[in-house]
């Protein structure tokens, strides 16, 4: 592979092949006004690309996702931004964060400064979709437990730490296969936290948010369970 860009495009669609994107397009589309949609941490545009509507925006801080998404989909803008503090000069109808996004911020002033600027960002009566790790995940997670995938063309190796109760680090080591068989190594670090189910609830009310649906492990006709892989959160402005 000729680039660290191709290298880690090629990586992220290995990696993710198996993640169901279609659940989360289930859970959307009744949501959809097909007028406008803004996709906070789109990653490459897996879910924004598969959504139709008048105006699509995606962003994300990583140059890298950016790069791939648009050159995957040429019916969406995308921009590199941050979640914490983006600054768009328009509103949606429709917002989404989904596959974890909301989990990678350090601290619960973070959350309720991403859910301020969603909600000034949102047309009114426009909804905000989104997921997290459920806390039963997080504690169930073994401190130290290590995840590992050998293919053809890359190996990867993922180590866990809690760093309390309901934070996580990851420390992720690829090594990518070259065309003259040799292999580069890349090293990076992620930090995820998740918050009680109730402090979400206080939170989304402190912004006047209209809670329409919570539920776990995309059964949007069940109810949020005391065991579950994730907490979804649909509200409207």
């Amino acid at each position: 592979m000729s680039s660290k860009y191709e290298a880690f495009s090629y990586l992220y669609h290995a990696m993710n092949y198996d993640i169901p994107y279609n659940l989360w397009l289930d859970i959307i589309h009744p949501y959809n006004k097909e007028t406008s949609i803004l996709d906070i941490g789109c990653g490459t545009g897996e879910i924004l690309k598969q959504l139709n509507a008048d105006k699509k925006i995606g962003i994300d801080n990583s140059e890298t996702m950016i790069e791939i998404a648009k050159n995957g989909d040429s019916t969406s803008d995308y921009y590199v931004k941050d979640m914490t503090d983006f600054q768009l000069e328009e509103r949606f109808d429709l917002i989404i964060a989904t596959v974890d996004v909301l989990n990678y911020v350090e601290d619960l002033d973070t959350f309720k400064s991403i859910i301020k600027n969603v909600y000034n960002h949102l047309n009114d009566n426009g909804v905000f979709i989104f997921d997290i790790h459920s806390e039963s995940k997080v504690n169930a997670l073994i401190e130290g437990e290590m995840f590992s995938d050998v293919n053809d063309d890359f190996v990867y190796i993922w180590n866990t730490f809690k760093d309390d109760e309901l934070s996580l680090y990851h420390e992720l080591t690829f090594f990518i296969k070259n065309d003259d068989d040799t292999y580069n190594r890349y090293f990076e670090t992620h930090y995820q936290k998740t918050f009680p189910h109730k402090t979400v609830l206080n939170v989304l009310e402190s912004f006047d948010f209209n809670l329409l649906k919570t539920f776990s492990d995309f059964d949007p006709d069940g109810d949020v369970r005391e065991y579950s892989e994730r907490t979804f959160y649909i509200v409207k402005k």
